[in-house]
């Protein structure tokens, strides 16, 4: 974000300041761009160079004063396509798959009106003068508009000339800073052909030069239009299903049989994954070559991730191909969950696939949308959208039901963002701990406490620990969703995703629904390492910290039972979930042990 990106240059200076400064400094600016000239503009194409990590390329842009806009881009190995209309907008993702944009259409249409004199206004914006900032020595007007929610544009406009340095875009609680520069007089308005764009993330930093601009360019309507959907997928022997498959359910994560290049593997299926990952060092030895450096926001932070796209990923006989997928290290992510991680299966599967989960029996089954029918007794859910990520209702504690992410890579039951947690005031009034929390971009400190009660499709669910994170510059961070809904909460149903159709399909299971869920009541947070455990976090209130633990400490035995692969593969690794009261004897690394009474802390 801004904040992190350029701090140390700009400074906000607050001053006294008139209602009528506002369209003064705006009529400066518009004079600058071209006066009525500008004022006219009704569209412009630009093509040129673009640049973003590692990775360089070709752009070709058309806006129209309308909020229209279609923008294609090449960088090395990935091609992207964006486009918004008056009532719409879709993009390509990483494998080429059309997706809607949802919300993020209407922020689209934001952005093109501020290229445009007063489009924005028509849009219902409100312009507001902050002060000035300082920016490379020089006093720069901020002008703020606004279209009614919490996303704000700030314009930074020169005092005497009207010049604009940039705009410092905050969208969804994340912001980027995209300044202009080599400005050129194109038929007698001024536009810029150098624009560079940076965020809290070196990685991204984008840099684009046009090569051209021609302005109030007719545009067809068939450059805003969806194209044909290109399928990534495809049955053996024109068959219609995989049929069931089964799966290992591991610690709340979904482990299915497959084939990349041709070499088992077991990959995690995550619908919380924005593009399939594959683990850095498998892709060494698999000789699966990378390239470039793109961002990737996780709920640990952010980090930097190269593209890939040689490979192909059997499941029985479905084969997904024509794939790009992310390349990261998820070395200490397998760790924290005690499972190889070869590669993550993220949402491109979902976008196309109708998948039928039966968590009672451990099976799944990938199906054409096309040869799908629900089965009897399924509650069809309605899916959102929020970004890349699709949402389901859920309502907290009797309030409105408002959404939260669908995330099945997500190992507790509820994650509560800042946002919403502040605004319904859901932690001062009961007893609360820390957790470790992360994934990708690293492990974090998380609050937690327990939630009476949420419901979803109208089916009540009791006592659901929860966590808080914090604001900050990652995945669990936003004023447009929630939370994040996981994997727990939809193991207690046969959950079938159908993202062709905008829906879920839940058949609930009455004993799973009946069983509480799993909570930590020991308060020893730690990671297993060979045959140890090391603790990271003695967790406040805990029954742990009130015995003294300390983090660091090693631990080799659980009543008796070594730590090694099997325990940890076993049940008994989930030790501290057991019912309140329980004595469990833990041996540590110096062949003393010690006894720890299990009890409910928050």
């Amino acid at each position: 974000m801004l904040r992190a990106a350029i701090a140390s240059v700009l400074v906000l200076e607050i001053s006294p300041v008139r209602a009528d400064d506002v369209e003064a400094i705006l009529a400066r600016y518009v004079i600058w761009r071209g006066g009525t000239e500008f004022e006219a503009l009704q569209s412009f194409h630009e093509r040129g160079d673009v640049a973003q990590g590692g990775l360089r390329g070709k752009f070709e842009q058309w806006q129209v004063n309308d909020g229209r806009l279609r923008r294609n881009e090449t960088l090395g190995p990935l091609y992207s396509a964006l486009a918004v209309s008056e009532s719409a907008g879709w993009q390509t993702n990483t494998s080429g798959q059309i997706e809607d944009l949802g919300g993020d259409a209407e922020r689209e249409r934001r952005v093109v009106a501020l290229s445009f004199d007063r489009a924005a206004a028509n849009q219902g914006a409100h312009y507001t003068l902050l002060g000035t900032e300082q920016f490379e020595g020089k006093s720069w007007d901020v002008v703020r508009v606004q279209f009614g929610g919490p996303d704000t544009y700030d314009l930074l406009i020169a005092p005497g000339s009207g010049e604009l340095l940039g705009e410092r875009i905050t969208e969804d609680r994340r912001t980027r800073f995209v300044r202009y520069a080599d400005w050129r007089l194109i038929n007698r308005v001024r536009m810029p052909f150098a624009e560079e764009q940076t965020g809290s993330n070196a990685a991204d930093h984008k840099v684009q030069h046009a090569a051209e601009i021609q302005i109030n360019v007719p545009t067809m309507q068939a450059l805003f239009s969806r194209p044909p959907e290109k399928k990534i997928w495809s049955f053996a022997s024109r068959q219609t299903s995989t049929g069931w498959i089964d799966f290992e359910f591991f610690r709340d994560k979904i482990f299915i049989p497959a084939q990349i290049n041709g070499h088992p593997i077991k990959l995690l299926l995550d619908s919380g994954a924005g593009i399939t990952v594959i683990d850095s060092g498998f892709a060494k030895t698999m000789a699966i070559k990378s390239s470039g450096t793109l961002p990737v926001r996780g709920t640990g932070g952010r980090a930097v991730m190269q593209l890939a796209s040689n490979f192909q990923i059997e499941l029985g006989n479905l084969k997904l191909q024509r794939m790009t997928a992310g390349v990261i290290d998820l070395a200490e992510v397998a760790t924290a969950i005690g499972m190889p991680l070869p590669l993550v299966l993220g949402r491109e599967a979902f976008n196309q696939l109708v998948i039928d989960i039966d968590f009672q029996r451990h099976r799944i089954a990938f199906h054409d949308p096309d040869h799908f029918s629900s089965p009897d007794g399924a509650v069809r859910v309605p899916l959102g959208r929020h970004g890349n990520n699709r949402t389901v209702a859920v309502s907290v504690e009797g309030r409105p039901a408002v959404p939260f992410d669908f995330d099945l890579g997500q190992g507790e039951p509820l994650d509560v963002y800042s946002s919403y947690r502040d605004s319904e005031h859901l932690l001062g009034a009961r007893p609360e701990s820390l957790n470790l929390s992360g994934g990708v971009g690293g492990i974090v400190k998380v609050k937690v406490a327990t939630l009476k009660s949420i419901a979803v499709a109208g089916i009540p669910m009791t006592a659901v620990p929860t966590e808080f994170p914090d604001a900050a510059d990652n995945a669990s961070n936003s004023d447009q969703t929630a939370g994040n809904l996981g994997l727990p909460i939809f193991s207690r149903f046969r959950l079938i995703t159908d993202y062709p159709h905008n829906a879920l399909w839940l058949i609930p299971d009455t004993n799973a629904l009946a069983q509480p869920f799993g909570k930590d009541r020991s308060g020893l947070i730690g990671l297993p390492s060979g045959d140890r455990v090391k603790v990271l976090l003695v967790a406040p209130g805990s029954p742990a910290e009130k015995a003294g633990w300390k983090e660091g400490t090693e631990i080799i035995a659980v009543d008796g039972h070594k730590i090694d692969a099997i325990f940890e593969a076993s049940a008994q690794a989930q030790w501290g979930e057991q019912a309140a009261g329980t004595v469990t004897v833990l041996t540590l690394a110096d062949g003393t042990t010690q006894q720890l009474i299990l009890a409910d802390y928050y």
